[in-house]
């Protein structure tokens, strides 16, 4: 029997502007605004400085998960098979993988707000938002067929 590894069944795509992050939508249900999210991280490197503006669950299916204070130090950590209930947070912060990166399940939450997400500079300026209409445009996008 050959087994397979996540990243042989799934299609990572890359966010434009968000270094060392991949993800693959699972599904989006837009009637209750929810999405269901694999995100890949690099092994430590963390990604854009952002803050939570909606409800995430989060598990850890692979590697380590490293949440790091908009200072750089670290936050804290989250090992495979942690699960993890994320209320919206004021205080920014990044993430990346630990050794070998780390693959993590994101169910997102809107709240009623636009932002489910706020991106930002180190100096904690907020330079952009993703939605949940942004997750639906990147998910039809994902599975419109491909033109020659």
């Amino acid at each position: 029997m050959d087994i397979k590894t996540i990243d042989d069944v799934t299609h990572w795509k890359n966010l434009e502007g968000i270094d060392h992050l991949q993800y693959s939508i699972l599904h989006i249900d837009d009637a209750q605004q929810r999405a269901e999210v694999l995100f890949k991280m690099d092994a430590h490197k963390p990604i854009i400085l952002h803050r939570h503006c909606a409800l995430n669950k989060i598990v850890v299916l692979s590697g380590e998960h490293y949440i790091y204070r908009a200072d750089g130090s670290i936050k804290e950590i989250r090992a495979t098979g942690s699960y993890t209930v994320s209320q919206p947070d004021v205080e920014p912060h990044s993430e990346s993988g630990g050794d070998g990166g780390t693959v993590l399940l994101f169910s997102i939450f809107n709240n009623g707000g636009n932002a489910l997400y706020e991106l930002m500079d180190p100096d904690q300026n907020i330079v952009g938002t993703l939605t949940m209409s942004d997750l639906v445009e990147l998910n039809q996008q994902a599975n419109e067929p491909l033109t020659n």
